[in-house]
């Protein structure tokens, strides 16, 4: 018998979806549990990309393969206990579900062995996992003309390359056990936990494989020796090339990556932004059905070199600040934008300009918040006073440095003084009032005098 969690089982069910890219459990591969007296190995397999998964253990020898949907039915955030015992051609499932005992029957199917004989592992940065997550999330599994559903892994200079068509990454400074181009397939595995976090991180090749090695999980990635990738580094201009540059504060990057997607057009094709680096860095944006826009101003960002305004999808700016830039390059309204640090260059195609977004009186204007430098030593602060009455108004001036004890006592005579003086005005006020209301009586007796005269 093999004997695992609920939580365990969900863990590992999880990471096989997001390895093989599973949308459909009717549609998704069986799992194969191998048991051997120093553990277990749990494997599952597509045709380009298959993972496995080692827990340590003394188990009796045997092979199991379920069905996916067997997982879905057994998993939990529990660490309850799940048996299960393959009897020749059947396989029983057993666990507790809110203390009422499971049984599940299923058909032991084919086995699966994704295990490619072991070469030699190279020990690489852990950093190549992160890379390897943006990487993937620059690739598209619609092309079919270039093998824009691949990760382009240069043995020659250590090299990270992929393309959707619209935008490109590079990242370079790895070292992989060979020295050529291999192309293997983009899988969401690199930003699942155990992959994105793992300790111990090493690569190994075969003929046929490329095999990533994360703690206890190993990832294997076919390599697509057919297939065809465009040339990207030609299309990564120099520093020198660019005419504009915008420079973003970190606060902006932050800012900018949750307003752009409450702007107007988020939903339209392409969500169309204008940016506009005059005197500003100003982001606009407008739907079809709205008269006027809606304007971004980053005020802690800036310009350098020529005005420009262009237009952009909103996505790859926002990308870019996600993927720690600060600086992105333009040459003109019309050619790609681009980003570009020791070790990575990002690129992105513009939109057509036609459709700027002009500034004008009507915007409805969003600034983000300032983060102006603290003041110096000698510079002096002043504090507005409420006005003691019409005439008269009060106002502290403390030189700095001085201690937050000596300000607060400052303030506190300030505010006694004004106090003093409103008691002061309410009493007059009062003693008026009073005065009034005798000149209103003797008037009163005064008339009713006349009235005995008459």
């Amino acid at each position: 018998m093999i004997e695992l969690t609920r939580k365990q089982i969900y863990f590992i069910r999880s990471t096989i979806r997001q390895a093989l890219g599973i949308t459909s459990a009717r549609r998704a591969p069986s799992i194969t549990f191998r048991a051997t007296p120093v553990g277990v190995l749990i494997q599952s397999a597509t045709e380009h990309v298959a993972i496995e998964h080692h827990i340590a253990g003394d188990y009796r020898p045997e092979v199991i393969s379920l069905p996916y949907e067997a997982l879905q039915a057994c998993e939990g955030k529990r660490n309850d206990h799940v048996g299960i015992c393959r009897d020749g051609d059947s396989v029983t499932v057993q666990w507790i579900d809110g203390g009422i005992p499971q049984t599940a029957q299923y058909d032991n199917g084919a086995s699966i062995d994704a295990s490619e004989s072991r070469k030699e592992q190279a020990p690489i940065d852990r950093a190549f996992m992160q890379a390897m997550a943006d990487a993937v999330a620059t690739t598209d599994n619609e092309s079919t003309r270039y093998a824009l559903s691949c990760v382009r892994l240069r043995g020659s200079d250590g090299q990270i390359a992929t393309t959707d068509g619209r935008q490109a990454l590079i990242q370079s400074g790895f070292t992989f056990p060979w020295d050529d181009d291999v192309l293997v397939p983009a899988t969401k595995a690199f930003g699942a936990k155990v992959f994105l976090y793992a300790a111990n991180v090493s690569l190994s090749r075969s003929d046929d494989w490329v095999s990533i090695h994360a703690d206890d999980w190993t990832l294997h990635l076919k390599i697509q020796k057919d297939a065809r990738f465009p040339n990207v580094d030609d299309h990564i201009p120099g520093l020198e090339a660019a005419s504009t540059t915008m420079t973003l504060a970190d606060a902006d990057a932050e800012f900018l990556a949750k307003a752009t997607k409450k702007l107007p057009a988020a939903s339209e094709f392409n969500a169309p932004v204008t940016v506009d680096l005059n005197g500003s860095v100003a982001i606009r944006a407008k739907s079809a059905d709205q008269e006027v826009a809606t304007e971004l101003i980053l005020t802690n960002s800036q310009r350098t070199g020529e005005e420009l305004r262009f237009n952009t999808n909103r996505e790859y700016l926002s990308r870019a600040a996600a993927l720690g830039f600060r600086q992105v390059h333009l040459r003109t309204a019309d050619s790609p934008a681009f980003c570009r640090d020791d070790r990575r260059a990002f690129i992105w195609a513009l939109l057509g300009k036609e459709g700027a977004i002009a500034p004008n009186d009507k915007l409805t204007r969003i600034e983000s918040p300032s983060h102006t430098p603290k003041s110096s030593p000698r510079e002096r602060t002043t504090f507005p006073m409420p006005q003691s009455n019409p005439h008269t108004s009060a106002r502290l001036t403390i030189d700095k440095p001085t201690n937050v004890l000596a300000k607060a006592e400052a303030l506190r005579d300030s505010l006694g003084q004004t106090l003093s003086d409103t008691r002061e005005l309410i009493s007059a006020i009062k003693a008026k009032r009073k005065q009034n209301r005798l000149v209103e009586s003797t008037l009163r007796s005064l008339k009713q005098l006349e009235n005995i005269g008459a």
